[in-house]
């Protein structure tokens, strides 16, 4: 049962009361003041949804009563309206210009006394209404802003702001930053190292707003982070957050990824996108690469997916650029985005100055293209930027006797970083896969597990190349010569691989070392860029 309504009626006049009364008691609360002090005192106490006011009245009338009622905060909103003999144009207009909403007046007619009472009793109704809604919109406003700042730091919380152990010289090789957006998304980066020479990097973005995108994302970035610990390939990552996030989500949501797995000491770039924004490369002498196919769609919406993955080398001074859709669908004050080509002429530009410089300079040109315009999503951005193999010597143990193919990868890289000639760098390969495949053969003639150090230095115009491994007693140097003046259908097997290494090489030794196998070779490189022959 609605609640009735009450009604201040203030006059002088008992007949005047009782005929107001008599008319309006049947469908609102009658409050009688027969003063304006009294009607000011009953209106601060029982706050009437609308007054009945007489002007002339003795002692306080019925203007100055009105002007007191404006004059407070806890009553000026309460409608007031004359009801009054004096009927002067002048009367009329002073009793709006002090507040009243409605002058009547006497002799009353009681149906226009009813109707117009009804109606400011209705508009008083729907004000009481709206601030009571707005005292919901502004709970519920308080209380998004309060999930939305708890999205924000769970989401800022978890990414990495540290590039210390990255930094060179001053100058990061590795640089992120995310900027959010209003209304905080589900976007993130994340980079760790799996050993001293893998490094994993990754940037997604989930799908939605709110908390609700920022503890997917917690999830899936954890699940990422678990999964390549034990597992060094970026398919089988994917495949493993795909399967565990499109179990059980009633709320459909999902996640693009990019994850790439970086090994820095032979250049070599192992990832998958799987229906993220295509990354770039910029390479160090200005060539743009996009790196456009993806190997899967968007993790967590469609269980049983087997996820490809792709590698890539990067030489020295390349730098690897990833982003998120929030920059490419930034949107200035025309409608306009900022679009892939505007990203892609940026990178043109700015992509060489290395990671921090590229992601700052992107940051600011999508910020100027904004020109104030509402963000709509987070941005995004990550780069990393190899510095190629460094020091004058290095050594790395291979675990893998069967994956020979790297060794000469990280000789190329060796090679590159010192600018040794391409000649010399294409016979030092032909070397290590005639030796490679002779330890593998003959040193682990029962396995094909084992540990093969390798080790290359370049001093004084000299390429010293060591092999170290752990078999049984091989040396390949005792292999006999090939009589080359023999036919080759009548020749014995074996001894042209190290024929052509020793023709090859200035100087190869072998040594039994304990338990190791230890071969070395030099040969003169001649001056960096120079061919030796």
């Amino acid at each position: 049962m609605t609640e009735r309504q009450t009604i201040l009626v203030v006059d002088d006049e008992t007949l005047n009361i009782e005929l107001l009364a008599g008319l309006l008691k049947a469908d609102s609360k009658i409050l009688v003041a027969k003063s304006g002090e009294r009607a000011l005192k009953i209106a601060a106490s029982g706050k009437p949804d609308l007054i009945l006011l007489d002007v002339m009245m003795p002692g306080m009338d019925g203007y100055e009563v009105c002007r007191h009622l404006k004059a407070d905060e806890e009553t000026r909103g309460i409608p007031v309206i004359f009801v009054t003999a004096r009927n002067d144009v002048d009367d009329e207009t002073l009793g709006f210009e002090l507040g009243a909403v409605d002058y009547i007046r006497k002799p009353i007619s009681p149906p226009i006394l009813k109707a117009r009472v009804k109606t400011q009793l209705a508009l008083m109704q729907q004000q009481r209404e709206l601030r009571a809604a707005h005292s919901v919109i502004k709970s519920s406003k308080e209380r998004m802003e309060e999930e939305l700042n708890v999205g924000r730091e769970i989401q800022m919380s978890m990414m990495p702001l540290n590039f210390a152990a990255f930094t060179e010289s001053g100058t990061p090789s590795l640089f992120a930053r995310l900027e959010p957006a209003r209304e905080v998304g589900g976007d993130f980066y994340d980079f760790f190292e799996l050993s001293d020479s893998l490094l994993c990097l990754c940037v997604g973005d989930v799908s939605g707003k709110g908390v609700p995108a920022a503890l997917f994302m917690a999830v899936t970035k954890t699940l990422i982070r678990s999964c390549a610990a034990d597992r060094r390939s970026t398919a089988h990552i994917v495949t493993h957050v795909n399967e565990v996030l499109s179990e059980d989500n009633d709320s459909c949501m999902f996640v693009t990824l990019f994850i790439a797995i970086f090994d820095r000491e032979i250049g070599k770039l192992n990832f998958t996108n799987a229906g993220h924004n295509p990354p770039y490369i910029v390479q160090n002498d200005g060539q743009l690469i996009r790196l456009g196919a993806r190997h899967g769609p968007v993790a967590g919406a469609i269980p049983g997916i087997a996820y490809g993955e792709e590698t890539r080398l990067l030489r020295d001074g390349d730098t690897l650029f990833v982003y998120t859709d929030g920059v490419t669908e930034a949107m200035n004050q025309a409608g306009s985005l900022y679009s892939e080509e505007r990203l892609a002429e940026l990178l043109r530009e700015k992509g060489r100055d290395g990671s921090k410089a590229a992601v700052e300079a992107c940051m600011s040109s999508v910020s100027q293209f904004e020109a104030g315009a509402e963000r709509a999503d987070d941005i995004t951005l990550l780069a990393f930027t190899f510095s190629g193999v460094r020091g004058a010597s290095v050594t790395r143990t291979w675990n893998k006797l069967q994956d020979t193919a790297e060794v000469n990868t990280w000789f190329d890289q060796f090679a590159q970083s010192r600018d040794l000639d391409a000649a010399l760098t294409r016979k030092i390969n032909l070397v290590l896969d005639d030796l490679l495949s002779n330890i593998i053969s003959y040193a682990y003639p029962e396995t094909d597990t084992g540990q093969i150090e390798t080790g290359f230095a370049f001093e004084d115009g000299q390429l010293q190349i060591t092999l170290i491994d752990d078999g049984i007693p091989f040396d390949p140097l005792s292999a006999a010569q090939p009589d080359l003046d023999t036919p080759l259908e009548d020749r014995a097997l074996g001894g042209l691989g190290i024929f052509l290494v020793r023709e090859l090489m200035d100087d190869i030794s072998y040594k039994r070392d304990g338990d190791r196998n230890v071969l070395k070779l030099s040969v003169h490189a001649g001056s960096p860029g120079c061919n030796p022959d």
